[in-house]
């Protein structure tokens, strides 16, 4: 940092203030001069100076006034003053001049030489001392920096601290019961209606086991910068209607009887916007998840609203509702509204990142005791929807597939996995096929039958899901083939893809998702 000194020069004759700049024009210094004390003082407050050189007479306002006065003043009590005088030469006046605050008293004629030497140890005296200052201040404010962000590590640990105490009773608490409720299933041969209550309680439990997985897995994903979206047209009626038929359910399966879920589409849209459908599905599961969770009476309600440059997506509650101090908290990392509620507290902070990703933007209104409105705006071109039919969603049926004339290959080396599909498919009355591995699923397909798709495990020992997927592409390039993978990173999603696999199955599975893929396949 360049540091510019200043020097004040005050003189009722110019002649003086002539002579006095001439001289000091060899200083890598600004001059600024002042006709009077009055001016002097003036200037004083405008500027900081590291030296004044002061005629001692001068009307009005002699030199030792003028000194006494900038004595009294905070910023200007130890300004190094130099007296100069051609008329008061005696002692006498020039002890009066050191006792009214000057460091030095320099008759005229003066000794250039000497003068110049003297003014020369003040400025150096004055840079030495802003360069302290400014050493102290940069100190201080690595200090302050120091303090902030040992204050911010602190708050941050003491939070994952919390956030992994809770996880640990977040876990265990679905596992007790997946493995607890499992062992009565295998102990005692219960009658129907028991067993399909045992069986609601692990499903409960395994899908809370799920979504926290999930938002470890996201969070991970997300501060290590590897989180990637996925950009085509959505049919946004559609996954509405999803997520209606699923959160029916979960209100049923949570016991809300006194809670109504409405969706409302606006007449007469069917819009496609460009976005990731899996992420837009995350992010307004989130709001109605929490909307289940903190609504015990009312309803929900959600939807969409079109703008002529986004979609609001909206989710409408008439739950517990948002202290204010809390609606900023709610969105940060590890932070829960109600910390005896389940939960990771990670789901807004996903939630929020996600939908900047989209381009997007999240907010909320909420009032405690009445509810809370949840938006998510998305940017989207007006023109780009079609004529549908809309309205109040209140019923709404499961789509019913017949593809008892298909025939397809599940390869899959573990069995209760074949099993959980060979169940899910059961309903479509399509003809299932089994291969324990990859050689066997090569065998298999070589055989007379033939067969409409496969359906692929990635990991299985022996020859993996890649190696049997590019053998049988040896045999037949157009048959479809659909991965079964738990997708742990985006990086393997887009590995199999680029091999030309026909679409992806996740683990864990979830059953309308399989039924749109396998159905898309076999109307190509």
């Amino acid at each position: 940092m360049d540091i510019v000194s200043k020097i004040l020069i005050v003189d009722d004759r110019p002649e003086n203030i002539a002579v006095l700049k001439t001289l000091l024009n060899d200083f890598d210094t600004e001059i600024i001069s002042a006709g009077s004390g009055n001016e002097a003082l003036a200037l004083t407050l405008e500027h900081d100076f590291a030296l004044a050189l002061i005629d001692v007479q001068m009307p009005d306002m002699d030199g030792y006034e003028t000194v006494r006065l900038l004595r009294k003043v905070e910023k200007t009590r130890f300004l190094p003053v130099i007296f100069l005088s051609a008329i008061y030469s005696e002692d006498h006046y020039q002890v009066q001049g050191i006792e009214a605050g000057a460091v030095d008293f320099i008759t005229k004629p003066f000794n250039s030489r000497l003068l110049l030497g003297k003014i020369r140890v003040f400025l150096d005296m004055y840079t030495q001392r802003k360069m302290l200052e400014n050493e102290i201040e940069h100190r201080k404010l690595i200090e302050t920096e120091l303090t902030e962000a040992k204050t911010k590590a602190e708050e941050s640990d003491r939070l994952k601290s919390a956030f992994l105490a809770n996880m640990s009773h977040e876990i265990r608490t679905p596992l007790t019961t997946i493995v607890g409720m499992g062992s009565l299933l295998a102990s005692k041969d219960y009658p129907p209606e028991k067993k399909k209550e045992i069986a609601g309680f692990i499903e409960k439990s395994s899908n809370g086991l799920i979504t926290i997985i999930n938002d470890i897995l996201d969070l991970s994903k997300i501060e290590a910068g590897v989180i990637r979206v996925t950009m085509e047209p959505v049919d946004i009626n559609n996954l509405l209607g999803d997520l209606y038929r699923t959160y029916c359910e979960n209100l049923k399966r949570n016991n809300k009887k006194n809670v109504e879920l409405k969706l409302t589409i606006p007449d007469g849209e069917m819009i496609h916007p460009v976005t990731d459908e899996n992420r837009l599905r995350q992010i307004l599961s989130n709001f109605l998840g929490n909307a289940v969770k903190f609504t015990n009476e009312g309803y929900i309600e959600f939807g969409y609203r079109i703008t002529d440059e986004a979609i609001q997506f909206y989710v409408s509650d008439t739950g517990d509702g948002i202290p204010k101090d809390k609606i900023d908290l709610i969105f940060r990392r590890f932070q829960k509204l109600h910390e005896i509620s389940r939960g990771t507290g990670l789901g807004l902070s996903i939630a929020k990142r996600l939908s900047e990703l989209l381009g997007g933007d999240i907010s909320v209104s909420s009032e405690p005791g009445k509810g809370s409105t949840f938006f998510f705006t998305l940017p989207y071109s007006k023109g780009m929807h079609n004529q549908s039919e809309g309205g109040n969603m209140s019923e709404t049926k499961t789509q019913i597939y017949d593809w008892s004339s298909r025939s397809i290959i599940i390869a899959e080396d573990e069995y209760p996995v074949f099993f959980l599909l060979e169940n899910i498919l059961e309903p479509t009355k399509v003809r299932i096929t089994w291969a324990k591995s990859g050689r066997d699923a090569i065998e298999i397909f070589s055989g007379t039958r033939k067969f409409d798709a496969i359906l692929l495990d990635i990991r299985m020992p022996g020859l993996d899901g890649i190696d049997t997927f590019r053998e049988i592409r040896k045999i037949d390039k157009n048959i479809p083939i659909v991965a079964q993978t738990a997708f742990a990173m985006n990086d393997e999603r887009d590995e199999l893809e680029a091999l030309g696999f026909s679409g992806f199955i996740s683990k864990p599975f979830i059953k309308d998702e399989i039924f749109r893929l396998i159905d898309r396949l076999f109307t190509k």
